[in-house]
């Protein structure tokens, strides 16, 4: 029976994944039970090597690994250089991503040295820096201008979401959506973030499109603590529709007693890391995201 298929029905499959989950010390195991019986991790995406220890992650079930995690480098950078390289190899993976968040100030290649070296050693190249937000309870709410109207993306033709998503991404300034759209085009991409979106924990009416009558506008996509997704149609950047969309999704949560509502943005991306500061959020470190990509 497979691991990977059935990982709440068999009793084998999770006590191999218990073994392996067992060489990772606490909240890491817990984290990553939970992360398995989502569908989200397997047994054979966990590694270790001496005192240094890996596993993969995926955003959804189904979704190949996308990211390192849970990625303790152990005392020897080299030696963990080595397990990265060897389960890269292993897993047959072409790209990765492994993030480093800090608190303000902080800098990996001083505050996480024999980690920076470690994935240095392996390939990776710290590409982009983060800004990582927080709304918190308390702070006022960010005004809605009643702009927009919200219909729930869920119970709309997954073709007329999917549109949307692609059109977004037409001049992003996010460099993960660039990246993707330029190397598997922007259709796979719009796919990729419509499957990811719709695995949320999020309550089935929280993703939605905002529309200026029956025109779409942009979309906002708050997971359970978090806003997983923004974006705008070229068409209508410049007028401030940012907001609207960013006001409710930080207005839903909040509403469903969410304390604490985090967000990330790149910091290149000054549209959007505005939006944010203007609604609320204040930045409360810095998210240092590298990249390995198969030669």
């Amino acid at each position: 029976m497979s691991s990977w298929a059935h990982p709440t029905g068999a009793p084998f499959a999770r006590m191999e994944a218990f073994t392996l989950f067992d060489q990772f010390p606490e909240p890491a195991r817990s984290q990553l039970v939970s992360a398995f019986d989502e569908g989200k991790t397997r047994p054979e995406w966990c590694f270790t090597e001496g005192q240094a220890r890996l596993a993969y992650w995926a955003p959804f079930r189904g979704s190949p690994p996308v990211i390192t995690w849970q990625f303790d480098p152990g005392p020897d950078p080299v030696a963990a250089a080595g397990l990265l390289r060897r389960s890269l190899d292993e897993m047959g993976l072409s790209k990765m991503i492994h993030d480093i968040p800090l608190k303000p100030g902080l800098s990996p290649v001083v505050d996480r040295a024999v980690e920076h070296e470690a994935l240095t050693l392996a390939g990776f190249t710290m590409e982009v820096e983060r800004l990582m937000l927080e709304w918190a309870a308390g702070t006022d709410l960010p005004d809605d201008p009643g702009r927009l109207s919200y219909r729930p993306a869920r119970r709309m033709d997954p073709s007329y979401v999917l549109d949307i998503l692609v059109r977004v991404s037409e001049g992003s300034l996010d460099h993960d959506t660039r990246v993707e759209v330029a190397t598997v085009g922007a259709e796979r991409e719009a796919r990729w973030m419509y499957d990811d979106l719709l695995s949320r924990k999020a309550k089935p009416d929280w993703f939605v499109i905002g529309h200026l009558g029956d025109t779409p506008v942009g979309l906002v996509a708050p997971d359970d603590h978090s806003i997983a997704y923004i974006g705008v149609l070229p068409e209508h950047r410049g007028r401030g529709y940012v907001n609207d969309l960013l006001a409710r999704g930080t207005r839903t949560l909040a509403e469903a007693g969410v304390p604490r509502i985090v967000a990330a943005t790149d910091t290149a991306n000054l549209p959007t890391a505005a939006a944010f500061l203007r609604a609320g959020y204040s930045e409360v470190g810095r998210l240092y995201r590298y990249y390995w990509r198969a030669s």
